[in-house]
């Protein structure tokens, strides 16, 4: 291969528009390009490929991974990220896979193992670690500017109708989505929290369905103990009304930095005068409007992803990184369920 990575795109959803205008946002580094797409609806697969010029589009992805192409980025429903990345990565192509990577962590270890085996990269779409705020107070923690960290918090408040479950069969179910608004809605800023503080020593969880008729979650809090001695807390739903700005809070013995949306809302450091982003973005409500973020941050993740296939190197967010926001979610799930403090590293049965 040379510096030119050809892409195939499985799924032709919101995340599949994410990347590809992730993508063209890096066209002119000459790097990457996308040059297949596949859906199982054919009127769907053929729109989008007309929308963003794509060469050429499949009704079966197996297909797809037979055409002359490098790698894969896989958007589609959760259950079918497993089955998917492993027939992409038999097929010798690297994965770059939506969150989260599966519904539970055996698959998980699976995946990781195979692109192991094969030499090849897998990669996953936490498009969040890139962001210049995130990166801002990750900086600060890691510099120990804001000291000895000792808190942490991830709040995703987020409201959906019944509609919105009703409309997808694969949603609120345990055998396709996986879980609710942990492992969909609140999974960015869970992998936020567990990259910033560092490893999970334990927790314990109450999990409940309050709000809508499906069968998995709609309201979860969990207390964490990290093993640096932190304390964090994890807020997740999709039954608070009207919906509430994601907030990520970071606390040291000598700084704070507390991100709500979009917005650095502070950072504050002893014996600096504090920041604090005051200008709202107007009519930026991610989680009222998932699809009006951005795509800078995508872009972002599929240049790192395309430049460690060229620099046959580890992408910034790998297969174990992918995981470890799952692991937290499967172990709330467990202690919800049980109501037993789970120690880590979790392992599922």
């Amino acid at each position: 291969m040379g510096k030119f990575v050809k892409y195939g795109l499985i799924g032709v959803g919101v995340g599949a528009e994410f990347a590809t205008k992730g993508l063209k946002l890096i066209e002119d580094k000459n790097i990457a390009k996308i040059v297949a797409v596949t859906s199982a609806h054919e009127h769907r697969v053929k729109a989008f490929a007309e929308k963003y010029g794509i060469e050429k589009w499949f009704t079966d992805y197996r297909k797809m991974l037979r055409e002359d192409i490098d790698a894969v980025i896989i958007s589609t429903p959760h259950y079918l990220h497993f089955p998917m990345t492993i027939d992409a990565l038999e097929a010798g192509k690297h994965v770059l896979v939506d969150k989260p990577m599966a519904i539970n962590l055996n698959q998980v270890d699976e995946m990781i193992r195979r692109a192991e085996k094969y030499g090849l990269k897998l990669g996953v779409i936490f498009q969040s670690r890139f962001d210049e705020r995130v990166r801002k107070i990750k900086n600060a923690v890691d510099s120990g500017e804001f000291g000895k960290i000792i808190m942490g918090e991830a709040v995703v408040e987020w409201f959906r109708t019944q509609e919105y479950y009703d409309k997808s069969v694969w949603r609120g179910r345990w055998s396709t989505e996986g879980g609710g608004a942990l492992i969909n809605q609140a999974i960015h800023t869970i992998d936020l929290l567990v990259w910033i503080m560092g490893e999970v020593d334990e927790l314990w969880a109450l999990t409940n369905t309050v709000g809508h008729n499906i069968e998995v979650e709609d309201l979860a809090v969990a207390m964490i103990k990290f093993k640096n001695g932190a304390f964090g807390v994890i807020q997740g739903s999709t039954a608070i009304y009207p919906g509430l700005p994601t907030r990520l809070e970071i606390h040291g013995l000598k700084g704070t930095a507390i991100l709500e949306g979009e917005v650095l809302k502070l950072f504050a450091v002893e014996g600096k005068e504090s920041y604090s982003e005051t200008e709202e973005k107007k009519g930026l409500k991610s989680w009222a409007r998932p699809e009006a973020v951005p795509p800078i941050n995508h872009s972002r993740v599929i240049e790192d992803f395309t430049r460690a296939i060229l620099e046959d190197r580890k992408p910034f967010i790998d297969g174990y990184e992918g995981r470890r926001s799952l692991e937290v979610i499967r172990a709330i799930y467990k202690s919800g369920l049980t109501g037993e403090k789970i120690k880590f590293p979790y392992r599922e049965q």
